[in-house]
């Protein structure tokens, strides 16, 4: 594991390179985007499970620090996010990284971000990331009623903080309806890469992310998806204290192997 800088569109972007102890030839790669509303965390954030995700599935996991909110708002993050997919691929043999078997991977914004970039990336008539893995994504900075309203008052993540996050991720509030703020309001979904989906039951952000995995679905999109119903949102980082939560990042580990077709 070492950190290191890559070239930005506007600033030098922090990345931290997991190297998997066991890979043999050109490796499957994960490009990760860590979670905090795009106005909070770091590499720091999804540390434990980057090294899980490197170790499980024999691939370098590229984890990113995009910019954040307040001081730089959107788009500034989809705008790292782009560009660090697109570094990982222009270096691939350098990374000793298999081209073909780049993912695109976050929590909550992260799995935001890795939504949009698949959908620009469709849009501009480039490649496909091999996978798109989204973790509780909130892919609808428009939605209400449903589990934005039954989930309001859930740990750690309810109606204040949410409204905390889009007030400094989206301070011009017309851009909630942009698809790069809003990825589950887009309605040509064809062509995206295989998906996988995970929400969690006491989480506000439950209700979008189902809907977005059904929508992929329809639109002919390789998909799995699954609700952890016992658990809230960022479940991904009590695993070290909540039993349920270790199950379901080994689950989520064995997705992400699946999808990227590792032995």
């Amino acid at each position: 594991v070492h950190d290191r800088t890559i070239p930005g569109p506007a600033v030098e972007i922090p990345v931290r390179l997991y190297h998997p102890p066991a890979a043999s030839g050109a490796a499957p790669a994960i490009v990760w985007f860590h979670q905090g509303g795009g106005v909070i965390g770091g590499l720091d954030s999804d540390h434990a499970l980057c090294t899980s995700l490197a170790d499980r599935c024999g691939a370098v996991v590229v984890s990113v620090d995009y910019r954040l909110a307040p001081e730089h708002p959107f788009p500034a993050a989809v705008d790292d996010a782009l560009a660090a997919h697109q570094w990982v691929l222009d270096h691939a043999e350098g990374l000793g990284v298999d081209p073909a078997r780049v993912a695109v991977a976050g929590a909550s914004a992260g799995g935001t971000l890795s939504a949009v970039v698949c959908q620009e990336r469709r849009n501009r008539g480039v490649p496909q990331p091999a996978a798109q893995v989204m973790l509780y994504p909130g892919v609808d900075q428009t939605a209400e009623g449903g589990s934005r309203e039954s989930c309001a008052e859930c740990f750690p993540l309810g109606a204040a903080r949410l409204a905390l996050f889009r007030r400094h991720y989206l301070p011009d509030p017309s851009a909630a309806a942009d698809l790069r703020a809003s990825p589950g309001l887009a309605t040509e979904l064809w062509g995206l890469a295989p998906a996988v989906v995970v929400t969690a039951g006491f989480d506000p952000l439950r209700d979008e992310g189902d809907r977005y995995a059904r929508a992929l679905q329809g639109a002919g999109v390789e998909v799995r998806h699954r609700t952890e119903g016992s658990l809230t949102h960022s479940f991904t980082v009590f695993g070290g204290v909540c039993k349920e939560a270790r199950r379901a990042i080994e689950r989520v580990t064995d997705d992400v192997v699946s999808v990227l077709g590792v032995d």
